[in-house]
């Protein structure tokens, strides 16, 4: 049969995003599925990959340029007719939109269309031709949606022959709130999440690092696990709580982390994806939400191999967690509830390893094949039904499953839509792999291409590519990056390509980069480093989602181990690394930009394979400026009676944004009554703020504003 998801916007992010897509992509063994976006408002390919065994088009093209065909349309301005006021994306839809919308279900030939949020339910409901079945899914906590529109739901809903849930308490409440005709089933079908493609953490995982993943908003009640993990922050020092997300609310928990004082242990990561090797790099997982329709990233951290520590939401986190077998429930709200469930895993290895085996084995049951089948099942029940009416004329679809593999396995159509996955294997070493088409005459192999000016561009480095043909079908590509090739490397930033036979080049779409090892390898090199050249090499993606490297290579390097801001000073531990070492006598040296050149030094206090220490007190820099916006890069002087010096830095870390994670806070200095010069603004605090700069170096900001 021929399968169609109504969705608002696949090009985004967002949970029922993924979750349609996992399904899709499970469904496509056997059907026809496409997927139709109301919107498209960009250039870019979706955020989340797509199986080209699931067709994808949009109805309403704004993307910005040329490509935007309904840009300037004068329905644009006419508000919709369809979409209720009081619901969430109404200014989103107008009369343009409602056009595309029921022309396209009125001449459809899916035979199952299934809606994906109310406002689309409502189209489906009203408009879909009857030869097609009619399928809602209600992926918000049915509650959460206005009066207004559930009132519009009951008065279009018995048009449609199934409602599905996530879970069977909105099930409950929706047949409590919404009245519909007694032959009209409404289900809870949980949503799909597939095993990831990287290496789960598993119960022997010890990296001491919660990870919590959602969107930036008020009812993920991130401020509660801040102030939850800031009671565990001292008590735990060697611990790490990371959050991935974007969202209005990020500013807010920055300055919550400062003044919770859990700068540096507490990471604030944006925005990635995929999200798969962020779990999995993690020991426990946190979900703090106030409310969830299901708990999607309950789900990704079980299957990627971690406990769960969760609020026990009204809906949801207490149909996923068993709690006490692959996971905690705790008291929603209640930061020192979620610290008792935190500290019992943090504190016990055994019971987070036991707890992590379950989560694995018992997250299995929402795998997609699982959940398309239940799918299915809705389908054939549905057509069954509908035939059996009376004066309707329907006929079930009869076509046979296509008999494929899942659209997870599919080969991509061309290299340009390719992915590829990239695995750090130690602190230098690199393995790719990429599946592409199939190879036949035009083969393609790996290069690097330096990203600087032409002027001073390294010349290309190709890779030796092995080639292996797929069950599932196309080619696997796939190549190492050594640590001797950082020789050639250098320190710089490189392209990762394919490049055809012909001399054709493609600049890769980045996959899962798992660089889990690289937590490992700083922990190695910061605990004292080897002789010889330092050398890092790590993965990333750029804003259009291209893969690209980052490499270093360097006779000498100096590298922060931690930070800490005080009132009046600013305290710092590093390690000297390579070919240079510590002497008695060496210094911290802070070195002013700009015209007005100045230095201030204090002493480095050594410790053993490299480390120093030293505290650097800020009124001297704030006394001594001349600009209102002055900043001051750190150096360390290994040897007192020689010039050289190493600059220190924040580069070692398994992920590109140094600078955006570790956000220190701007500290208010108030200066004397008798300052050496000239204060512009005498009556306000001047603000001193360490950072590390985009290139990684790091430097203390001084700011009179």
């Amino acid at each position: 049969m021929k399968i169609s998801f109504l969705i608002n916007n696949i090009y985004g992010i967002g949970g029922t995003n993924r979750t349609v897509i996992n399904l899709a992509e499970a469904l496509s063994a056997d059907h026809e599925v496409e997927i139709v976006s109301v919107f498209r408002r960009t250039n870019a390919a979706p955020r989340f990959e797509i199986s080209p065994q699931v067709a994808v088009r949009p109805l309403v093209d704004l993307r910005p340029g040329r490509n935007g065909a309904d840009r300037g349309d004068p329905l644009l301005a006419e508000p919709t007719s369809v979409v209720p006021r009081q619901e969430e994306f109404h200014a989103q839809y107008s009369q343009l939109s409602d056009q595309r919308i029921i022309e396209y279900l009125a001449k459809t030939d899916a035979d199952v269309v299934i809606g994906t949020r109310p406002s689309l339910n409502l189209f489906v409901a009203r408009y879909t031709r009857d030869s097609a079945l009619r399928v809602a899914q209600e992926h918000m906590t049915h509650l959460a949606i206005p009066p207004a529109v559930r009132a519009e739901m009951a008065r279009l809903y018995p048009r449609l022959d199934a409602v599905t849930t996530v879970t069977d308490a909105d099930a409950r409440s929706f047949l409590e709130h919404t009245p519909v005709p007694p032959g009209l089933p409404v289900l809870a079908v949980p949503n799909s999440v597939p095993e990831p493609v990287v290496r789960p953490a598993g119960p022997d995982a010890d990296r001491k690092i919660i990870v919590a993943a959602g969107r930036m908003h008020r009812v993920k009640r991130y401020d509660l696990l801040l102030r939850a993990f800031a009671q565990l922050a001292a008590e735990f020092p060697d611990w790490q709580l990371r959050i991935y997300g974007d969202g209005g609310e990020a500013a807010r928990l920055r300055t919550l982390v400062h003044d919770l004082g859990v700068a540096g242990q507490v990471l604030l990561m944006g925005g990635f994806s995929p999200i798969e090797s962020e779990w999995a790099k993690g020991s426990i997982a946190a979900v703090t939400s106030s409310a969830e329709s299901f708990g999607m990233t309950l789900v990704e951290a079980m299957r990627c191999g971690l406990p769960v520590v969760s609020t026990d939401c009204p809906v949801g986190p207490r149909e996923i967690l068993r709690h006490g077998e692959d996971g905690l429930l705790v008291a929603n709200g209640d930061a020192d509830a979620v610290a008792a469930g935190l500290r019992a895993l943090m504190a016990d290895p055994a019971l987070r390893g036991r707890m992590a085996a379950a989560a694995l084995r018992n997250s299995a049951r929402y795998d997609p094949a699982v959940i398309a089948a239940r799918y299915v099942e809705i389908f054939d029940d549905a057509a069954r039904r509908r035939a059996a009416g009376a004066g309707r004329g329907y006929r079930a679809p009869s076509a046979k499953p296509l008999g494929r593999a899942p659209g997870t396995s599919a080969p991509p159509a061309t290299l340009r839509t390719a992915v590829c996955h990239v695995t750090a294997v130690g602190h230098a070493r690199l393995h790719l792999s990429l599946d592409g088409p199939a190879d036949g005459r035009h083969r393609w192999s790996f290069l690097l291409r330096d990203q600087s000016p032409s002027a001073r561009r390294l010349p290309d480095l190709p890779l030796h590519t092995r080639r292996t043909d797929r069950e599932a079908g196309g080619t696997r590509y796939t190549a190492e990056v050594a640590p001797e090739a950082l020789a050639e490397l250098g320190d710089g930033r490189w392209k990762v390509l394919a490049r055809s036979a012909k001399g054709e080049l493609v600049h890769l779409r980045a996959g899962i980069r798992d660089t889990r090892a690289l937590i490992d390898a700083r922990h190695a090199l910061l605990t004292g480093g080897t002789p010889g050249p330092v050398l890092w090499n790590l993965p990333y993606a750029q804003p259009n989602g291209k893969l690209m490297l980052r490499t270093v290579h360097r006779d000498a390097h100096a590298e922060i181990r931690a930070v800490h801001v005080d009132d009046d000073r600013i305290t710092l531990s590093a390690v000297l690394l390579g070919d240079r070492y510590l002497h008695p006598g060496a210094r911290l040296v802070l070195t002013r930009r700009g015209h007005h050149r100045a230095e201030l030094s204090v002493p480095a206090q050594l410790g053993h394979g490299g480390l120093f220490h030293a505290e650097v007190p800020v009124l001297p820099a704030v006394e001594g400026r001349l600009e209102r916006w002055e900043d001051w890069d750190w150096w360390v002087q290994p040897h007192p009676f020689e010039k050289g010096r190493v600059r220190v830095c924040h580069l070692f870390e398994d992920f590109p944004d140094v600078k955006g994670a570790f956000a220190y806070p701007a500290v208010p200095v108030r200066e004397s009554a008798d300052p050496r010069f000239v204060q512009v603004y005498p009556s306000r605090p001047v603000r001193v703020r360490p950072y590390c700069s985009v290139s990684g170096a790091m430097a203390v900001n001084v700011v009179d504003r």
